[in-house]
């Protein structure tokens, strides 16, 4: 057998299209006829194993190296084996690869390539581990084993493609959908050199979160379907995108809003924000800061989304504009003013003993008032209250009446405050407006969220939030506005 060679052929030229080009079965000299080819072939078979006809294994070594061997089986002899390995290549076998580095990142040395892909695996070994996971458990575990994957990097080209796709089966098997193609390019490279240099860092973890979570994968995908949109588009690749955590703090620069979050963009990159807490967004340092009390809704809980043209932005925001939004704001605050003394009024001296039910039904829900009127509808667990209220509101003229008036206070807010949004819609100032209203939202949500509606299992602060103007694409069919809300009566 000829005498050991590299992976690589010989270079010829000193043309950098024609330097260290990898021996392929093609016979191609020219990275520039090479890549697009490998990528072609590549491509067909990573969408193989996607629909399940890639190999199978026990999420190790083997299983690994089964999958790079299926991905580039039509490009590389080598396929398969790993840069420690010799593996015979063009008639001959090729030198191991001990020292690895790209960029300022140094891999792991090939000759404890064995001793890390033991390491890696160590936290998947056990296969129960994984059972029943949620999409964060299921997360951390993958994102371990990710960072300790790259930072083995144990094929001489392809570890990223492999690493994906043995992630994608890993989550299949145990029910979860791996949607990797909600993560640009550049964060998935800064996470895999936060995780290279720090295997317990969390990036790579909060971006297989991301990946993983039906609800904030697909709250990326929108928001990620708009910002690639329209004559402002940016290269999404090129960006840092991702979804903040409950408890965050987020600053920055406002930047889109879609159905389901609003972007900022920050120093670190675009962070989407659940939509629910763009009214908490603060003027702060010429951007916006929001503190993240929401999670993302999941798919399921979504209301049904109707297409929402973009509004046509007028060239200029002039006084005029400005004495007309500054109108409706007062007018909205007035009434939001009214609402809340209504709310006020109406838990000082509760017109019935079933409000302290109410109450009870909520601590028992650990203060989570939707919770708690959730149980209130028919075979829930606090269906009971709820046909008690139904009773009072027949046979109790005073409960009626005052919770009649407080409705009829929120229906006059939720309509000004309504015309408020559509008028700063129409001006791309839909922020605006809800940090302008985010204190009086907040004074009516005190009571509102314990207050109940003639409607069995729905809360006052419901008629509010369901309406238009604060989730921009809720079909009117599946949540009515604030202004259809019926003012009970007696019988």
């Amino acid at each position: 057998m000829p005498p050991a060679h590299g992976y690589t052929y010989p270079n010829v030229s000193d043309d950098p299209d024609q330097t260290d080009v990898l021996r392929n079965r093609l016979g191609l000299r020219r990275h520039s006829e090479l890549h697009p080819e490998e990528y072609r072939r590549t491509s067909h078979r990573i969408l193989e194993i996607r629909m399940g006809l890639g190999p199978s294994g026990h999420f190790d070594a083997d299983h690994l190296k089964a999958i790079h061997r299926h991905i580039f089986q039509d490009v590389y002899e080598w396929a398969g084996h790993m840069r420690h390995e010799r593996p015979v290549v063009d008639g001959a076998r090729v030198e191991p690869i001990g020292s690895m580095r790209k960029g300022s990142t140094t891999f792991l040395p090939g000759s404890h390539i064995d001793m890390g892909l033991n390491e890696a695996f160590k936290p998947i070994r056990n296969p129960d581990v994984l059972k029943n996971s949620t999409p964060e458990q299921f997360a951390a575990v993958a994102g371990n084993v990710l960072n300790e994957l790259n930072y083995v990097h144990p094929f001489r080209e392809g570890n990223g493609r492999t690493q994906e796709a043995f992630l994608s089966e890993l989550g299949r098997h145990y029910g979860h959908n791996v949607d990797l193609s909600v993560i640009t390019r550049a964060r998935m490279v800064s996470a895999s050199i936060a995780g290279t240099q720090d295997p317990d860092h969390p990036a790579m973890a909060a971006l297989l979160k991301d990946a993983t979570d039906p609800a904030r994968a697909r709250a990326l995908k929108e928001l990620m379907q708009d910002m690639g949109s329209g004559p402002d588009a940016r290269p999404l690749d090129d960006l840092v995108i991702r979804t903040a955590a409950p408890g965050e703090t987020v600053s920055g620069i406002f930047k889109s809003r879609t159905s389901l979050s609003g972007a900022f963009e920050t120093p670190d990159g675009i962070v989407a924000v659940p939509v629910a807490d763009l009214r908490n967004a603060v003027r702060q340092d010429g951007g916006y800061t929001v503190s993240v009390r929401s999670d993302f809704v999941t798919a399921s809980a979504a209301p049904t989304l109707r297409p929402v043209p973009r509004p046509v932005i007028p060239a200029v925001f002039g006084p005029a504009e400005e004495k007309r939004e500054r109108a409706l704001l007062a007018q909205a605050k007035e009434e939001g003013r009214k609402a809340a003394a209504s709310l006020h009024a109406f838990w000082s001296a509760p017109p019935s003993l079933v409000c302290r039910d109410i109450e009870a039904a909520i601590r028992q829900e650990g203060g989570d008032a939707a919770q708690a009127f959730t149980g209130m509808k028919a075979g829930g667990r606090h269906a009971a209250l709820g046909k008690e209220i139904e009773k009072e509101l027949r046979h109790n003229p005073t409960f009626a009446r005052e919770l009649g008036k407080v409705q009829k206070d929120m229906a006059a807010y939720g309509d000004s405050r309504e015309k408020a949004f559509a008028f700063g819609a129409a001006h791309g100032r839909e922020t605006e407006i809800l940090t302008d209203l985010a204190g009086t939202d907040r004074e009516i949500a005190r009571h509102a969220s314990r207050t109940p509606t003639s409607e069995p299992g729905r809360a006052l602060i419901q008629t509010l939030t369901g309406q238009p103007a604060l989730t921009a694409t809720a079909d009117p069919t599946d949540r009515p506005s604030l202004s259809s809300a019926r003012t009970p009566g007696p019988g």
